[in-house]
């Protein structure tokens, strides 16, 4: 078997929960490890605590969302929702959508119309709550048996019980969102990392300086890699695949620099933010971050955004900062919920 098909059965292996307890405990073990020294917000803002660093996005982080407000333009970051199609992480699936009634019910008079003649349509979905433009509760990835605020993970048994998507649903985030467009500045004539490629702080420092532009405290960063826009090509510059997109990977230095910015959301358009195999001091680990900045920072992660056009129009008009707002459903006990994030230039 291929190494790629092995990497892939292995994180599908874990997303369904298949892993041996034995493995489990080992990938366990190196993550405490290395996060033993880390920053963490746990108590930071109470022993009830449910949004993390969402506490840092006051109203005063909304107002300087709307100073940051220009022309007015306006920017949907959201993917299409269609059905059987849609980049997914491993062991989720496509949304599923259905109609339940339509012109055909009536048209063969198994249903009348309503009373003065409105006819009417109903449709139903099924999907992951994370199978689209989404974004994880605070309770979504831990390591260990605690998840944030150091609550144990019994917790998310059948719904999550303590850090919940409907806590983040409840304050919205509104702010100045800051777009990184890292696939443009090191993506070469394609605009768009290549696959595997890592995102790292320095990275990030330079795209910022390359834009002209200043990340500030509690800035919302929107990293751009490219990478979605490889699925929706008819002919990519390179394949997409779930387990080899770019993103960000592990740093302390890099963990250490969004505790000390108070960044409060990351958002990316790839799966997971992060690169989804990393391999760190010789051992092997998946979505190493997610443990790091959600269950032990409370940062927000949000995923699978559309940021081309919203590039091109920064590109052309030098503005990479703007305000930015996202809520998602107020799911009770929810993982996490579809979004459609939205930016004001």
């Amino acid at each position: 078997m291929k190494k790629n098909n092995i990497l892939y059965v292995s994180v599908l292996s874990a997303i369904m929960g298949l892993s041996s307890s034995s493995l489990a405990v080992a990938q366990s073990s190196d993550i405490e490890k290395l996060q033993k020294d880390m920053p963490k917000n746990w108590g930071k803002w109470g022993e009830n605590d449910q949004i993390g660093a969402l506490n840092y996005l006051d109203d005063e982080q909304a107002l300087r969302g709307v100073k940051a407000v220009k022309t007015g333009e306006k920017f949907t970051l959201q993917l299409p929702i269609t059905h059987g199609v849609g980049p997914v992480f491993p062991g989720r699936v496509p949304a599923m959508h259905f109609m339940t009634q339509d012109e055909s019910m009536y048209s063969v008079d198994k249903l009348d119309e309503l009373a003065g003649g409105v006819k009417y349509s109903d449709d139903a979905v099924f999907m992951y709550l994370q199978g689209t433009t989404h974004m994880d509760a605070l309770g979504h990835a831990w390591y260990g048996d605690k998840v944030y605020g150091g609550v144990s993970a019994d917790s998310t048994v059948h719904g999550h019980d303590h850090v919940d998507v409907g806590k983040l649903a409840e304050h919205g985030i509104v702010g100045r969102g800051v777009l990184l467009d890292v696939g443009s500045h090191k993506g070469g004539q394609s605009g768009r990392l290549a696959p595997s490629s890592c995102v790292t702080l320095d990275d990030l420092q330079e795209t910022a300086e390359a834009q002209n532009v200043t990340i500030e405290k509690r800035d919302i960063l929107l990293i751009r890699t490219g990478s979605v826009g490889r699925f929706y090509q008819d002919e990519p510059d390179a394949p997409w695949s779930a387990t080899t997109e770019p993103g960000l990977c592990y740093s302390k230095q890099l963990i250490n620099w969004i505790d000390d910015m108070e960044i409060p959301v990351i958002a990316a358009d790839n799966l997971a933010v992060e690169l989804v195999p990393q391999t760190i001091d010789g051992k092997d680990y998946v979505i190493p971050l997610h443990g790091a900045l959600i269950r032990d920072l409370g940062v927000v992660l949000s995923e699978l955004y559309w940021l081309d056009d919203l590039a091109k129009d920064s590109a052309e008009d030098g503005q990479y900062t703007f305000m930015f707002t996202a809520a998602p459903l107020k799911m009770e006990r929810g993982s996490g919920s579809p979004i459609n994030p939205i930016v004001i230039k």
